[in-house]
Order: structure tokens, then sequence, then C-alpha cells
């Protein structure tokens, strides 16, 4: 499935749940993305979208997540 930017951001301000996953991903796919790509494939699927810094320690989705 192809996202636009706009599904992204939306998607984003639900933050990460059982169906969605983010990724910082600088230049190499993390070996971390492996561990949920074989969550997802035994449950219900999801997505997992790279390219997305989390500060873990910030509440508010809008500004938790840079793209």
């Amino acid at each position: 499935m192809k996202f636009t930017f706009e599904d992204i951001k939306s998607k984003l301000l639900s933050g990460e749940n059982v169906n969605l996953e983010c990724k910082e991903a600088e230049s190499t796919v993390p070996k971390s993305v492996y561990e949920s790509y074989s969550a997802f494939a035994n449950t219900n699927g999801g997505d997992i979208i790279l390219g997305i810094r989390e500060n873990k320690k910030e509440v508010n989705p809008k500004k938790r997540f840079a793209i």
C-alpha cells in the first residue's frame, strides 16, 4: 500500500500501536525492523514506517515524531 505524506501524518497523530511501528532508519534498515515485521506477519498485519525519529519523552503526538 502506498501512503501520502498526509496519510503518514494522520497515522503518527494516533501514535504507535499494535498496527503501527516507526523506525528511524537513517541509511540502512535497522535490525529491529525484522522483529516488528515478524510480529505483524503473525497477527493481523500492520505498517512499519521508516525514517521517523521518535522522542519517547514527548507526550504530545504532534511533537513526538519527527520526519
